[in-house]
């Protein structure tokens, strides 16, 4: 953690072909002729995206000072993480965990999740003079929002959960240059530089989760409303992306920082250049708050603990 500014250390390597050495002291990448230096009292998380080779000593070396390792596809898609020994999970607050009733929290996840996206959408909205939604789409919106109290599912308010995620990404559409060739959130692989720019930003915020919820013993791929590998993380993540990926990426866009330089779209996918991806983790380091991140899961855990009732926190 930087102590300066309260922000976690991240190192990305992205791309392909750099080699990943360490001594005691030093993480040394080299790239095309290049070496860059870094001192491991200055990283909290490696972050390797796409091909490198890095030596197993070095895994060990970064381990050993209680660095985390994550490994992210070229896309950005988060592929798995190494964490020190130490960081073992609990089996009281894992048993706990496994015990929980999963209807209210995943209730709450997506009241949370719901409140930011209405509150962004009506915003652009009134920015936009009323122009950007279409007619009825608000009251869709409100309708399928207010239908989240009469809801005794979790089945239900996944499909209340989906169906406004989807709006909110076919809105947000209307405010990116069509040259960008978004028109809404699609799965891998990503053939536009706004869904690629979009993951890579989740995959930070992900991986800062998933880490802050192994740090407290939490399983991270038991959710409550989503289901399957970092489930929980994406139950939590999912209120955050709003105001910490989506509004700094829609700045990015509209000051015309993604030029048609700074990535490379084929047929099969999008690619982002490792100029674009050093500015990226340059503003999502600020925008995705720690401290947000570790207040959350410690409700969480009090919650799973049956000390107090589960609730997203406002910011």
């Amino acid at each position: 953690m930087n102590h300066t500014t309260g922000y976690p250390i991240w190192k990305v390597v992205a791309g392909h072909g750099s080699h990943i050495k360490a001594t005691r002291e030093i993480l040394s990448i080299q790239y095309h002729g290049a070496t860059t230096d870094i001192p491991l009292t200055d990283l909290d998380h490696l972050m390797i995206m796409g091909g490198h080779q890095i030596q197993t000593s070095a895994i060990t070396t970064l381990l050993n000072n209680h660095i985390f390792i994550s490994f992210l596809e070229s896309d950005g898609e988060p592929a798995g993480y190494l964490k020190p020994y130490g960081y073992t999970m609990d089996e009281t607050i894992r048993d706990n965990q496994a015990r929980a009733a999963p209807f209210s929290y995943a209730l709450a996840c997506a009241k949370g999740v719901v409140r930011q996206r209405m509150l962004t959408i009506e915003r652009w909205n009134e920015e936009g003079d009323g122009k950007i939604l279409f007619s009825g789409e608000l009251d869709i919106l409100n309708q399928a929002a207010d239908e989240l109290d009469s809801l005794i599912k979790i089945d239900e308010i996944s499909r209340v959960d989906r169906l406004i995620g989807d709006m909110y990404y076919e809105i947000m559409s209307r405010l990116i240059s069509p040259d960008l060739n978004y028109k809404r959130r699609t799965s891998r692989p990503y053939r536009d530089p706004v869904n690629a720019i979009l993951s890579f930003g989740y995959a930070m915020l992900t991986t800062d989760c998933t880490r802050t919820l192994i740090g407290v013993h939490l399983d991270p791929d038991q959710g409550m409303l989503n289901r399957g590998k970092r489930s929980l993380a994406t139950d939590l993540v999912n209120c955050w992306k709003t105001r910490m990926i989506d509004l700094v990426t829609l700045d990015l866009i509209n000051t015309g920082e993604i030029r048609e330089d700074s990535y490379e779209c084929g047929e099969k996918r999008c690619i982002l250049s490792e100029m674009l991806i050093r500015r990226l983790i340059e503003e999502y380091q600020h925008s995705i708050r720690q401290d947000v991140i570790d207040t959350q899961v410690r409700t969480l855990v009090e919650a799973i603990n049956g000390n107090s009732n589960f609730q997203i926190h406002r910011f």
